[in-house]
């Protein structure tokens, strides 16, 4: 699960955990199990903003740069990870532009 959330953050970073069990098909008490674990070791970052606990790969950790680098080659090589993040989006949507 944590190696599941590691390769998604990196294509749709920040994230919330209730979005990463939608998209990765987990309940949401384990997602924030993993979440909690990832914190503990430093890899991870939270915030919150409004009501809202933002998730996102923590840019101060010291080996930050090099666990990027191996989560986009590990994800580019996973194709499942790579069709759920397809399926997000991360911009909003023009006023008035039909669905």
């Amino acid at each position: 699960m944590r190696e599941r959330i590691l390769k998604l953050l990196v294509f749709i970073d920040p994230a919330y955990p209730s979005q990463l069990a939608t998209l990765l098909g987990a309940h949401l008490i384990s997602v924030q199990n993993a979440v909690a674990a990832l914190q503990d070791l430093g890899v991870v970052a939270s915030r919150l903003v409004g009501r809202t606990r933002l998730v996102e790969l923590d840019p101060r950790w010291y080996a930050a740069a090099e666990l990027r680098a191996l989560l986009e080659r590990l994800a580019e090589a996973d194709a499942e990870i790579g069709k759920i993040a397809a399926t997000v989006r991360q911009r909003p949507r023009r006023p008035g532009k039909p669905l």
